[in-house]
């Protein structure tokens, strides 16, 4: 029972040894983690550890208004962030970026019919396959319903893209194709351009 006991109370030492070696967290106030949060995508996994910790932490302690306000600030932020990063990485324009967000705000105006769809028929599918005795012939349909959503979407995309390329420069549509570029094996950055 000793053996037992010092192996699992090492085992903890040594747990918390390793996330004690990464950054101390405690020491920064909300707003200062908030502007962090984009920057534990290339920290190590202990990094990360701490500071999911110390949110975790602080998020327990917060009363239902004060963490509504602070997820809001950090999807403000975020989305900030990666608007500014598009407008430098092409060098787009104010003018532009006006424009821009109201292509934008159509497209996803235009899409959500059929995203909505999509999810609709991804739940009926998922149903019908966890069932006892699914229906084959029902899941090739769904399955073929899906694909004819996927196609759609795709064509919004396309048209979306079109009228991008109208208000940005040929030098800002080469910037695009290599900054939206899917790269195999990694996961898919969505960009919203």
């Amino acid at each position: 029972m000793k053996k037992h006991l010092t192996i699992m109370m090492a085992a903890l030492f040594l747990g918390t040894a390793s996330t004690a070696a990464a950054a101390d967290y405690s020491r920064y106030s909300n707003d200062e983690l908030l502007r962090m949060r984009g920057t534990m995508q290339n920290a190590d996994v202990e990094e990360r550890t701490a500071y999911r910790n110390e949110w975790q932490k602080r998020a327990a302690s917060m009363d239902p208004e004060e963490r509504q306000l602070l997820r809001k600030k950090g999807i403000k932020k975020q989305n900030r962030c990666r608007s500014e990063v598009i407008k430098e990485t092409l060098g787009i324009s104010d003018a532009q970026q006006k424009k821009l967000d109201e292509l934008r705000q159509k497209q996803f105006a235009t899409a959500s019919k059929e995203r909505s769809q999509l999810f609709s028929l991804r739940q009926e599918i998922r149903n019908e396959s966890l069932k006892k005795n699914p229906d084959g012939r029902k899941i090739a349909m769904l399955s073929e319903k899906i694909g004819t959503v996927h196609a759609g979407l795709a064509r919004i995309r396309s048209s979306h893209l079109q009228e991008m390329a109208s208000i940005l420069t040929p030098e800002q549509i080469e910037k695009m194709k290599t900054f939206t570029q899917d790269k195999p094996g990694k996961k898919r950055v969505r960009t919203m351009l």
